[in-house]
């Protein structure tokens, strides 16, 4: 990936599958909201600009939605790389407040429902 003289980020002519080493899924289905946050910046030599620049990025927290969008790659894409990053330790994936929220809401549901039939 190079910057453009705006600073957005310019296409990379590196097909998706070569940088997911062909695959679609990763080892763990990451929700596209989860934070994820650099942990390390050290890096195998020889990884790719794509790599590297999530590593950077993520130096403050961004969804795996914002990453995607940021540096312009497909969200299937990231959530792979994310995911071996985050088996290396490079990066830390957060559980996100929707998931919680969600079960809270729904206790709060079921518990006004038995409020009503009384």
């Amino acid at each position: 990936m190079t910057t453009s003289g705006e600073g957005r980020r310019a296409p990379s002519f590196t097909r998706p599958y070569v940088l997911t080493g062909g695959r679609t899924r990763g080892r763990s289905d990451l929700p596209i909201e989860a934070l994820v946050v650099t942990e390390s910046r050290a890096l195998a030599r020889g990884a790719a600009p794509e790599v590297r620049a999530i590593v950077d990025l993520c130096t403050t927290p961004h969804s795996i939605v914002e990453i995607a969008a940021h540096l312009g790659l497909a969200i299937g894409v990231v959530r792979v790389l994310v995911g071996d990053l985050a088996e290396e330790r490079t990066l830390a994936i957060g559980v996100t407040a929707p998931h919680r929220l969600d079960e809270r809401v729904r206790t709060l549901e079921r518990l006004l429902e038995r409020v009503r039939d009384l």
